[in-house]
């Protein structure tokens, strides 16, 4: 869909638009400063982790992992990593070149591409999940995280190909289809509200969710090790998929599609709407701007997943002998 359609389709419901607006030119700034919060802190995390000499490949261990299993991580890593690239160069980049700033489409997919290094907080608390250690990686940097509790987190094998390129075209690809579900839904009830929408939109993102996400975890590319196996799919597998995990990722897409479908006359989502009343240059609005999107995007995701997941994890059941099997998966994250 285009931008100036999508603009239009967010115009049909009354007051749907206005209502998710704010009033003022302060929540711009709000949403801004949390985007630059959470970008300085990345910049900290990943600063403080070099200067530790912390950087470390974690080696897949000494379990072979199958044929079929090597090709399909390498067809996710090197695959996405390619669809990451194309959609920043045709989202984000090109659109700058002809017009001289940035769709909301390419602010978007250039902050789901910088969100990627907050993944591993799901193990805050304790050592909940892994990636396969096959990706090629360098450790994680989550450590120098204050308080982080969880033991050897350079040994969380933290993909540095494969996650930010699953990040940026995995998540703008469920934005996408819960933008399809809005627009059928005001085609089916054009005066509908905007939070019907949204909870029309919330069990089939569950599904869509569970479905790519499980998927993936077939093909190895990463384990929920301590899910609570009384609500997951595949218990005492290492492709075990918690349903809570299907839940919270859908709070986040069906957020993240109304804040890219519900937009103002302007093209304005909520988090940069009153931008064009700044009494600041072009250039200085366009970093307020990324900033506030950003800052919207990834307060969603800590709001939504990661606060709720790191706490579920203080739950969650022993990790499996199929697990604990593959080497590949375990990488010295609960000791050697």
């Amino acid at each position: 869909m285009s931008e100036s359609s999508m603009i239009s389709g967010a115009a049909q419901a009354p007051g749907a638009s206005s209502a998710l607006q704010p009033k003022s030119t302060r929540a711009i700034y709000w949403w801004a400063a949390m985007g630059f919060f959470f970008l300085a802190f990345a910049a900290y995390l990943i600063i403080s982790w070099i200067a530790a000499g912390d950087p470390q490949r974690v080696l897949p261990g000494e379990t072979p992992l199958p044929g079929w299993m090597k090709i399909s991580l390498s067809i996710q890593q090197w695959g996405l990593f390619i669809g990451m690239l194309a959609l920043i160069w045709y989202k984000a980049i090109l659109p700058r070149l002809r017009t001289g700033s940035f769709s909301f489409d390419g602010l978007m997919i250039l902050s789901f591409s910088l969100m990627w290094w907050s993944d591993p907080l799901y193990n805050y608390f304790t050592p909940g999940f892994n990636y396969n250690a096959y990706f090629i990686n360098l450790g994680s940097w989550v450590g120098h995280i204050p308080g982080w509790m969880s033991p050897n987190s350079t040994q969380i094998a933290q993909p540095l190909i494969w996650l930010p390129a699953v990040y940026t075209c995995a998540f703008f690809l469920m934005v996408l289809i819960v933008n399809w579900i809005f627009r059928k839904t005001r085609e089916r009830w054009p005066t509908i509200s905007a939070g019907s929408m949204l909870l029309i939109a919330f069990v089939p993102m569950v599904i869509v969710g569970t479905l790519w996400e499980a998927a993936f975890m077939v093909m190895g590319s990463h384990s929920y090790a301590s899910s609570i196996r009384s609500i997951s799919l595949n218990p005492g597998h290492y492709y075990a998929f918690p349903i809570y995990q299907g839940i919270t990722a859908s709070l986040l897409y069906t957020t993240w599609g109304a804040m890219r479908y519900f937009r103002d006359d302007r093209g304005n989502s909520f988090a940069e709407a009153g931008i064009e009343r700044l009494n600041v240059s072009k250039s200085v609005k366009g970093w307020v701007r990324f900033f506030a999107i950003s800052g919207a995007i990834t307060g969603v995701f800590f709001a939504f997943y990661h606060i709720p997941n790191a706490r579920i994890a203080l739950r969650g059941d022993s990790w499996s002998s199929d697990v604990q099997n593959r080497s590949y998966f375990v990488t010295e994250l609960c000791g050697p």
